[in-house]
């Protein structure tokens, strides 16, 4: 085993390279030692087939996990027993018609009839290697080598909830409805997640899965019906906040749900976080209380009661940055009028009450769950709000835009270390990165930014065992144009990690607007955790200054 830098807060452990049972036992039980052991300073465990990742929370220091990680390699895990063996499982799956889309093309490109795809795809027992991509996406080991089928060459803006698809060596199944370039070869209708739920994933890590042909198959109310229930929340126009114009995706947010990254959860949450944590300092509510994020044009609300707000991230003609003012009973606050492009954030004392889903309020697009009934706000929709905590007993203060996330420079520096695969790019690979002008492309969302500015390739193409990725990782696609992954990212991926992001730098690159230009550079481990260290430091004496001036209710 080795221990690799995935990020500035996130450590990876690389078991083996290899696709066997014996190696996806490791990985098993040692994901399962440090989860048992709670250490605090781990935030989550994603394992995948061959590796792990650990994830630290911000106020640790990655040299003191490895530390302690290489002290757990030593041991013997051999002969340890899992504490669960396997569970076996069984799927429906219709293979008929509308179900099965590219059974056909499967059928040509591996040179067998129909009807022996589906009995072969039906003979095996799978396992489950790995839970991720999207919430409760199994990854599936033991597909017949005759049924081995290249991924589509243009993927499916949707693929259908619960579509069961072949990439490759592997096979798997859509929890939800989501982009991909499987090829579909049946459909079931039985639920994968079920946020809610006290073991939201119906499938884990080593799972035994068998797969069982039926005639019939009844998707009215799946494809009818949101994925998830959802609370109503519905109240009283008398409180809280109306919206009158939802803006450009303005949804609700707060840190996000690190700890559930295990089952293929996004982490989510606010994208500029540092933004979040000083909008909500700066109104007296807890740092990671729920705000509102929009992307390139902000909401129009009225208020129901007065509130103290805080804007951060973008200016707004005629509303005061980083600066706290309050809003009186029936006033409208007009956030659509930016006086630049970027990701606005606006806290309100109190903070929004949405409901909480998977420990946080934050909404998870793709998974339509969490914040307000699961999507971005709409004209008409009332918002519940918290109960006022402070009120502003000073004026005339504010911080530096800068400091919240922004860069003025026509040329934005971000700070980026070598990621696991650096070393397939060869010398001039990495050159090219560090030394290229990027631009952020006009396609680039919560999920990545897109990068253009060349091709970067590596130096052999090889295919990659999906392995996890962080925030801040950026990935090298086929086409050699750079991603970098942001609040909205896969839990695993397939392409090569070329580098990450360090984590003080990423409120800077969740505020390059389209168009913007960026150039990489690289920096050490040990710079990227004093940078981290100095942050907090910052951020703890902002709360007290911020408190300073603030009158808090009994």
């Amino acid at each position: 085993m080795s221990i690799k830098i995935l990020s500035d807060t996130a450590l990876l452990v690389e078991v083996t390279q290899e696709l066997d049972p014996a190696s996806l036992r490791r990985v098993q039980i040692l994901a399962l030692r440090i989860q048992q052991e709670e250490w605090p300073e781990v935030a989550a465990v994603v394992a995948s087939a061959t590796a792990l990742a650990i994830y630290i929370r911000r106020r640790y220091s990655w040299h003191e996990i490895a530390t302690r990680l290489e002290d757990r390699l030593a041991e013997e895990i051999e002969d340890e027993a899992l504490p669960d063996p396997p569970r076996e499982r069984t799927i429906p799956v219709c293979y008929q018609g509308e179900f099965a889309p590219d059974l056909e093309r499967v059928s040509q490109a591996v040179n067998l009839p129909c009807e022996e795809i589906i009995k072969r795809h039906t003979a095996k027992t799978y396992t489950v290697l790995a839970v991720g991509f999207a919430p409760g996406f199994p990854y599936l080991s033991g597909l017949d080598p005759e049924l081995h089928c290249p991924r589509l060459p243009v993927p499916r803006v949707t693929v259908p909830r619960g579509s069961v698809g072949i990439g490759g060596a592997q096979t798997g199944i859509y929890p939800l409805a989501l982009p991909g370039g499987w090829n579909l070869v049946g459909r079931t209708a039985l639920s994968l997640f079920a946020p809610k739920a006290s073991e939201p994933s119906l499938l884990r890590l080593g799972d035994q899965i068998r797969f069982e042909a039926v005639d019939t198959l009844d998707v009215r109310e799946m494809d009818s019906e949101p994925p998830f229930p959802t609370d109503s929340a519905s109240i009283e126009p008398a409180s809280g906040l109306e919206v009158l114009d939802g803006g450009a995706q303005t949804t609700v947010q707060d840190l996000g749900r690190v700890e559930h990254l295990a089952l293929g959860v996004t982490e989510g949450g606010a994208v500029n976080r540092r933004g979040l944590r000083i909008a909500n300092m700066l109104v007296g509510n807890e740092v990671g209380a729920a705000a509102l994020e929009w992307a390139m044009r902000g909401p129009k609300l009225r208020f129901h009661n007065a509130r103290l707000v805080v804007i951060t991230g973008t200016l707004v003609r005629g509303v005061p940055f980083a600066r706290p003012f309050m809003v009186r009973a029936g006033e409208v606050l007009d956030l659509t009028k930016l006086t630049e492009p970027g990701r606005g954030i606006l806290a309100i004392s109190g903070g929004v009450d949405a409901p909480v889903v998977l420990d946080s309020r934050s909404t998870h697009l793709s998974g339509k769950f969490g914040g307000w009934h699961g999507r971005a706000l709409r004209r008409g929709d009332h918002l519940p709000l918290g109960p006022v905590r402070a009120i502003d007993t000073t004026a005339g203060w504010w911080i530096l835009p800068t400091w919240v996330g922004g860069a003025e420079d026509e040329v934005i520096r971000i700070r980026i270390l070598k990621g696991p695969e650096a070393e397939d790019f060869g010398a001039a690979g990495w050159a090219r990165l560090c030394e290229g002008i990027w631009e952020i492309r006009s396609d680039s969302n919560r999920m990545g930014i897109r990068l253009a500015g060349g091709e970067i390739q590596p130096v052999e193409k090889r295919e990659m065992i999906s392995q996890p990725v962080a925030t801040g990782t950026i990935q090298i696609p086929p086409n050699g144009q750079p991603i970098a992954l942001m609040a909205d990212r896969q839990t695993l991926g397939g392409y090569p990690r070329i580098a990450s992001i360090i984590a003080v730098d990423m409120a800077i690159m969740a505020q390059v607007p389209a168009g913007g230009r960026i150039q990489f550079v690289e920096t050490s481990l040990e710079r990227a955790e004093f940078l981290r260290h100095i942050e907090t430091r910052q951020l703890g004496l902002l709360r007290a200054a911020s408190r300073s001036r603030l009158k808090f209710r009994p």
